[in-house]
């Protein structure tokens, strides 16, 4: 079993988190790959969202993963931020959904790199609980 490229895996997330949100019931659009802005925009309670996608996948466990790299600076302003732990050899996802201060608290910046950080999966799983979307409703 082989992983997917990022960008591969990125998009085949989007895709997924937007049929998921779909799924449950709320209006969601995808933003055109490319576009700048964020990755998704999803109403709930009557209020337009933002929210900036980042998944990673894994083989066996969802521990592979180390990291979701998030860059704060450019967009650090989404109302939201899917985390997506993908599964690749069931395409089975795991959606972890923070807010922008949860994701912020989760985030660590490389102080020797200016566009660089990332938001630890240890720290997102330990904030939001796999697949709740509540905050939605």
């Amino acid at each position: 079993m082989k992983k997917l490229a990022h960008q591969q895996a990125g998009e085949l997330g989007e895709a997924l988190a937007l049929a998921k949100l779909i799924s449950l019931g709320h209006a969601a659009y995808a933003s055109p790959a490319g576009a700048p802005g964020h990755d998704l925009l999803v109403v709930a309670n009557g209020r337009a969202l933002s929210i900036e996608v980042k998944t990673r996948q894994y083989i066996e466990r969802e521990t592979e993963i180390t990291r979701w790299p998030v860059l704060m600076k450019t967009k650090g302003d989404a109302d939201l931020f899917l985390f997506v732990a993908l599964n690749i050899t069931t395409m089975s996802p795991n959606f972890y959904l923070l807010t922008n201060e949860q994701a912020r608290s989760c985030h660590r910046s490389d102080p020797n790199r200016e566009r660089s950080g990332n938001c630890l999966p240890r720290v997102v799983r330990a904030t939001a609980a796999a697949n709740d979307f509540e905050m939605l409703q």
